[in-house]
């Protein structure tokens, strides 16, 4: 394969004493004794400076770094979904956005300790890739058309991030291991540090999580800080407590833990349950309603209960906690946790602003991670008209090769606070999954969310 350059160019007496001298040599030995211990602690202290700095200034280095993996993971989501997608206002917004997160990637790497006399050719790449995407931007701005051979250097420009990706995931791992940036810089292999001599072996890496999926659609769908979904009186701390023991069927103990006033204002509880599992619980102190619950769930593989269960014990169990009419619109599952995603509806439009997360340990049956926040932010009545149009008769609007799996139409939070109705194609390709939602008026391309797989179940709550 080509170099990314490459890619973006086609980038001593002895003598006796009186006693006065003695004496004189006693006391100045005495006052030296003292100047050691004063320089000794002077020494000790300037040691503990020395170590406070070393470690502010390992921290700094490892947030550059950790800014770097995040910039180059956005590039790499951003250029799949432009690949993707079939609309040329959404290519050049997704465009500008890669020119961005690369200038974003440069300003972490200018904090990094890199040799003043290397410029890693992954550097270079990141610098290059931010200029050819603003270029392809205006581009789509003046109303031209890629022409095969930039469409070509896209799908490479991808596939050298998507290199890039691999090797930078297993620097992070370093990192975490205890790797440190600093002690790397300080070491000299001929003309270069240790630190610069790793950083030229990364190629480049798919983080743009906010807009991926990797826990069901719109996961993450607070629009705004303002909480417009709680109602009620206020309750206090022993009524809250009610509510958790009415929600937790199998409750072997519950302890009230404190209160947390921030966005919601909210009583919280340590709850143990029959199965010995421990469960740290949120209550709105308005209407009394379980916002969030965390919890590990069972280290046993053992199943108890199957998916239809476990998706009924969720649906019964945000009933209880006052969401309205909540249906399944996502599941997964993951060693012994099935994860879903509840949201009411109205005239049959799925409503992802008021999203529900639930996780349910398929060994005890319990619930033991619960997110109701994005609910409890957007709920509000809504007069959604069902739309005169069908999913159907949109859908050759969607760019060639991909297959449809199933289409239904949506209120989507999209950016700046808009809510549209949608209609939500799951689509395959080359054994990816991808989400095309298109305005259910007008047929335009809104948003383009891609699935991601991912071993790491605890992101879904």
């Amino acid at each position: 394969m080509k170099k990314e350059n490459d890619i973006l160019a086609d980038a001593k007496p002895r003598k006796k004493f009186s006693k006065g001298v003695v004496i004189g040599l006693s006391i100045a030995t005495a006052v030296l004794g003292l100047s050691t211990i004063g320089l000794a602690t002077a020494y000790g202290i300037a040691q503990t400076q020395s170590n406070n700095y070393s470690v502010q200034l390992e921290n700094v280095y490892q947030k550059n770094m950790y800014d770097l993996i995040e910039s180059v993971n956005n590039v790499e989501t951003k250029l799949s979904k432009v690949l993707a997608s079939n609309s040329s206002s959404y290519q050049k917004k997704l465009l500008s956005e890669v020119a961005s997160n690369s200038e974003l990637a440069q300003n972490a790497v200018a904090g990094l300790p890199i040799s003043q006399n290397s410029l890693s050719a992954s550097v270079k790449f990141i610098n290059q890739l931010g200029g050819y995407s603003q270029t392809l931007a205006d581009s789509l701005t003046q109303g031209k058309d890629w022409t095969s051979s930039e469409l070509k250097t896209i799908q490479k420009l991808h596939q050298s991030v998507k290199e890039m990706k691999s090797e930078i995931n297993k620097f992070s791992r370093k990192v975490q291991e205890n790797y440190s940036i600093l002690n790397q810089s300080l070491k000299l292999n001929g003309d270069y540090n240790n630190f610069t001599i790793e950083m030229n072996k990364i190629k480049g890496d798919n983080m743009d999580y906010p807009v991926m999926i990797y826990d069901g659609p719109f996961s993450d769908s607070t629009l705004d800080k303002t909480v417009k979904g709680l109602s009620g009186d206020e309750k206090n701390k022993d009524e809250c407590k009610a509510e958790v023991e009415k929600c937790f069927k199998n409750l072997a103990s519950i302890e009230y833990n404190g209160e947390i006033n921030s966005r919601f204002q909210t009583f919280t509880y340590n709850v143990v349950n029959t199965d010995s599992q421990k469960l740290f619980v949120q209550v709105s102190k308005i209407g009394g309603h379980v916002l969030t619950v965390s919890g590990r769930g069972s280290e046993s593989s053992e199943k108890n209960i199957d998916e239809k269960a476990a998706q009924n014990i969720a649906i019964e169990f945000a009933k209880e906690n006052g969401i309205e009419d909540p249906q399944v619109v996502w599941h997964d599952s993951l060693k012994n946790s099935y994860y879903l995603n509840l949201a009411p509806t109205s005239n049959g439009i799925v409503l992802y602003p008021d999203l529900v997360k639930v996780k349910v340990d398929l060994g005890s049956g319990s619930v033991v991670g619960y997110d109701a926040t994005s609910y409890f932010m957007n709920h509000v009545p809504r007069n959604l008209k069902t739309p005169s149009k069908t999913a159907k008769d949109f859908k050759a609007s969607l760019p060639n090769g991909f297959e449809i799996k199933s289409m239904r139409t949506v209120l989507a939070p999209l950016d700046y606070g808009r809510e549209v109705i949608c209609f939500e194609y799951e689509c395959e390709k080359g054994g990816a999954t991808y989400y095309f939602y298109l305005n259910a008026l007008t047929g335009e391309e809104e948003n383009v969310l891609k699935v991601v797989q991912t071993d790491d179940g605890s992101k879904l709550l």
